[in-house]
């Protein structure tokens, strides 16, 4: 980020989502977009089973691995030894 001020904002909002520009004082334009109002970031995020760490059911890992962040249900984890949630053996 420049750290300059915007100087014009345009904002375009329709059923597909919202755009938005900022022109910043140095000449740099910043642009972004937003989904719809009331809709989730990424589609069937607000899911009552959705999980975002892997294709297990439910909205949490069967097994998820301490070391690598990954879930060793679905064998997104490699580690040799994984530390699990849960598991309390050092």
């Amino acid at each position: 980020m420049s750290g300059a001020e915007p100087v014009a904002v345009w904002a375009e909002h329709s059923e597909v989502g919202h755009r938005y520009e900022e022109l910043l004082a140095d000449g740099t334009v910043t642009a972004w977009t937003e989904p719809p109002f009331g809709e989730s970031v990424h589609p069937g995020d607000d899911e009552p089973d959705h999980n975002p760490i892997c294709h297990c059911p439910g909205t949490c890992p069967a097994a998820f691995c301490l070391e690598c962040a990954g879930c060793a249900a679905c064998a997104q984890c490699l580690c040799t030894r994984p530390r699990l949630l849960g598991d309390h053996r050092a």
